[in-house]
């Protein structure tokens, strides 16, 4: 934990959220220092009167001057609870955003980005501007009427401009997709929850150095290199994480590195099989969860069980046979679960068979990509 972080009070609703809200704190520069559990939503402030009571005098005695709670807020629940509580409040889609905003690197990121947060931002001060009308509340932030009527204005023009700009950068995704399947280039995407390995992978079947670690959110624009696979070229995709219940608003934001996933002919789905078996099938169920939402779940899939080099005295066959398990009556066509270690690169051959076998079974124009198979 770094000395400078802010303090912060965690509210969740799930307790299996408790980890991951910790976890994506911490990356944003956060320290959560108390975590407290909510049962009941209240329509106007999320929460009830009993429970802000009890939550401003907890604040105060810990002297945290910032609140996050772990779920999508309403307009009014954030006016509400900025007013009766006097500090600052973040939800789940700033959170994940603050985040995001650390690792943009390129321009169309950083547009989505930005994009995110004024969508996000707008009913928040559309709402404020309501009630300092009525007099209930003062301008945004401290600010006047007129000041926020102002900034209301330009938060609409500025999402219009950023609006055309990602447009264009999508048409150019998809010409130079469209470019790409002419030439006879299959598409992989390797998809999965953040911090799985997706992009330990990438480099390993690349031998590429993209940037890895263990923070969450590493890639945020999606990276595509060809390689040679089973005696042809095959473009491999590497894209952006995954989380639980992962908001519709990060997922529109995001549409566009989506639609590389949704619209590749197969999917390399990265499960991280060092954790808990329950929280791995957790994470395993939110990834197909998401896949589906992009219409991506038609697609001919291979499961790959990343980091079993860090897996003591735990049966590899009975995880793979777990996952199977959970797959076998979904609609998503698995066509493998492969083992692996992208560190180590373990397996990674058994896995390039099961991305040629996924490929064949998409279309006799790439039946080819398996004669080396047998």
């Amino acid at each position: 934990m770094q000395d400078y972080a802010e303090p912060v009070v965690l509210v969740v609703r799930d307790p299996e959220d408790v980890d991951e809200a910790k976890a994506l704190l911490i990356e944003a520069g956060y320290n959560p220092i108390e975590t407290i559990f909510v049962k009941k939503i209240d329509a106007g402030c999320y929460l009830g009167r009993g429970k802000l009571e009890e939550l401003r005098k907890r604040l105060e005695e810990l002297g945290v001057r910032r609140l996050c709670i772990f779920d999508e807020l309403k307009p009014r629940h954030f006016t509400c609870l900025i007013k009766e509580l006097g500090v600052d409040v973040l939800d789940k889609v700033m959170l994940i955003l603050e985040i995001f905003s650390r690792h943009a690197g390129s321009k169309e990121a950083k547009l989505q980005i930005e994009l995110a947060k004024l969508r996000h931002q707008l009913p928040l001060v559309r709402d404020w501007l309501r009630r300092a009308k009525l007099r209930e509340l003062p301008g945004f932030l401290g600010a006047g009427e007129y000041a926020i009527d102002a900034y209301y204005r330009h938060i609409r023009a500025r999402i219009a401009r950023i609006s055309r700009e990602l447009e264009k950068l999508r048409e150019r995704r998809a010409y130079e997709r469209t470019k790409r399947r002419e030439s006879g280039l299959p598409h992989v995407a390797i998809a999965g929850y953040t911090n799985s390995g997706k992009t330990t992978l990438f480099n390993a079947l690349t031998n590429l150095r993209k940037p890895t670690g263990s923070e969450l959110f590493t890639t945020l624009s999606p990276k595509t290199y060809a390689v040679r696979m089973c005696g042809s070229r095959v473009a491999l995709i590497d894209t952006v994480g995954f989380i639980r219940k992962i908001p519709l608003e990060i997922v529109e934001a995001f549409r566009a590195v989506l639609e590389e996933i949704a619209d590749a002919d197969a999917i390399l789905l990265v499960v991280d099989a060092s954790e808990p078996r329950d929280s791995m099938l957790s994470k395993l169920y939110s990834s197909l969860r998401i896949l589906r939402e992009i219409g991506a779940s038609g697609r001919p899939m291979i499961i790959a069980l990343n980091k079993i080099d860090l897996l003591n005295g735990i049966s590899i066959q009975s995880l793979v046979d777990d996952v199977w398990s959970a797959v076998r009556d979904t609609e998503f066509r698995v066509v493998d679960v492969v083992p692996i270690s992208a560190l180590k690169r373990l397996n990674l051959d058994k896995l390039k068979e099961g991305i040629c076998r996924a490929l064949a079974s998409t279309s006799t124009n790439f039946n080819h990509l398996c004669t080396s198979l047998g």
